[in-house]
């Protein structure tokens, strides 16, 4: 007898996976395990009703069974949800399996890439016995797209190949709807090219502080992808800062490949030589200084007489050096002697910065000062009273004119008073050539006496004519 039951029950488990394979053969997984269920459940159903209820409909029969008490129902329904999950985890376990591409040096080597595949995912059918398929998994399936033959643009389509685990034999599974391992693959033409990285720093510089210009290491990088995708990149952009700095700012960022237009551009399939690149931003003090001149007293004009214009009024200048460098309070252009300053002038004089100190940016090189004398007056004498000295042995010195115009500057009432007389010109004749022949030579104009309060003689580059002859 139960030899007889054991027997007809390996030929039903038989006719059930013949079944089972069957039943999967071009159909999904799930709408079949739930037909199934559902199916199964209805036949067992008036069985389970009659015992249950207490029908009696199948009293002396093989399908007649007892009541079952609460424990027994747990347990059946616990078997159920591990067999269900089992089949589920199964299902998904064998769905959306990755596929690896391989053969991709051989394409990069005729200039070649893979831009596209119509599916990065595949749902594996496998026919097998239990014991065999419950050692499968996601983990140890793999699923590889060989391009290595491809030798042109374009669609192409390929077939996965596939590799269990090696306790796994090939002749133990079949693998069901094999044109679902087909894979349409895109492929392009791949360049590389080229661009150049540009810095930016989106912070904000502290107080007397300024970011000069940004620079980056690496200063380009390559980027390899479709010749059509690279046509749109035209930089890689690279940005620190969204703080307020106040000395040299270094860090490593990565970098943004951007279009002409100044708009991040399609990097897809792009690769980049470096993602990262470091950015350094300097920062120098920078101030604001002004620009004075000293004036010497004379020619009847002292510094409080003169009214003083420079332009620039101001330069802006840093530290050749990072670290704490002392910058000047004022930067001087030298000195004007006022005796030399005949009247309302301008003078160009350059700008000469300490050491350690540099202009920032574009600024000049030169600046201009004028000079107006709004509060004195000047005045032209002519001064008579000229005194030649020194004159060689044996000659005869002759003076061409007999006066010589001199401008005193000061006081207007006291210029206006002032008589010439109070004036003389003496010239010294040491150095002349002997000789016949007229010469010039340098006059020093003084007062008489003592220097005049609020008066004073302008200018030094006088001179005077002098004709030499031989004695009689």
């Amino acid at each position: 007898m139960w030899l007889t039951l054991a027997f007809t029950s390996a030929a039903l488990l038989g006719f059930y996976d013949v079944a089972k394979k069957k039943s999967l053969t071009g159909n999904a997984v799930l709408p079949v395990l739930l037909l199934n269920t559902l199916f199964s459940s209805l036949v067992f159903l008036p069985a389970l009703l009659s015992a249950e209820c207490g029908l009696g409909w199948f009293e002396d029969t093989v399908l007649e069974a007892s009541p079952g008490t609460l424990h027994a129902h747990g347990l059946v329904a616990l078997k159920s949800v591990i067999v269900l999950t089992s089949w589920i985890f199964g299902y998904f376990g064998m769905k959306h399996l990755p596929i690896t591409i391989v053969g991709q040096e051989e394409l990069t080597d005729r200039g070649l890439m893979v831009i596209q595949l119509s599916e990065d995912s595949v749902d594996l059918r496998i026919s097998g016995r239990k014991k065999t398929l419950m050692n499968l998994n996601r983990s140890n399936i793999t699923l590889e797209l060989d391009v290595s033959t491809i030798t042109t643009e374009g669609e192409h389509t390929l077939s996965c190949r596939y590799d269990f685990p090696s306790n796994v034999g090939s002749d133990s599974v079949s693998i069901s709807d094999w044109d679902d391992l087909r894979v349409t693959v895109t492929v392009a033409r791949q360049e590389t090219k080229e661009i150049p990285v540009r810095g930016e720093f989106i912070g904000t510089e502290a107080e007397n502080c300024l970011a000069g210009t940004v620079t980056t290491n690496p200063d380009t990088v390559e980027v390899t992808g479709p010749a059509e995708t690279l046509e749109g990149i035209s930089y890689a952009l690279a940005s620190v800062g969204g703080k307020e700095i106040s000395s040299t700012l270094t860090e490593t960022t990565s970098v943004v490949l951007m279009g002409e237009d100044g708009t991040p551009a399609d990097r897809q399939n792009v690769t980049v030589s470096t993602e990262t690149v470091e950015v350094t931003v300097p920062v120098r003090q920078v101030v604001s200084i002004p620009l004075t001149v000293d004036l010497i007293d004379g020619g009847g004009a002292t510094a409080a007489d003169v009214n003083v214009e420079i332009s620039p009024a101001t330069v802006t200048v840093t530290a050749e050096t990072e670290g704490d460098v002392t910058l000047p309070d004022s930067i001087s252009l030298g000195e004007i002697d006022l005796s030399n300053v005949l009247g309302n002038t301008s003078f160009s004089l350059p700008i000469t910065l300490p050491e350690g100190v540099t202009l920032w940016g574009s600024q000049p090189s030169v600046a201009t000062v004028s000079l107006t004398f709004p509060n004195i007056t000047a005045r032209q004498v002519a001064v008579q009273n000229i005194i030649l000295e020194n004159v060689p042995q044996g000659y005869e010195a002759e003076l061409v004119n007999q006066q010589l115009y001199v401008w005193v500057r000061g006081n207007s009432d006291l210029v206006a008073d002032l008589d010439p007389g109070q004036l003389q010109v003496e010239v010294d004749l040491s150095n002349a050539s002997t000789g016949n022949g007229l010469q010039r030579f340098a006059a020093t104009v003084t007062f008489k006496g003592d220097n005049p309060e609020g008066v004073g003689i302008m200018g030094t580059q006088y001179s005077v004519a002098v004709r030499l002859h031989p004695a009689s």
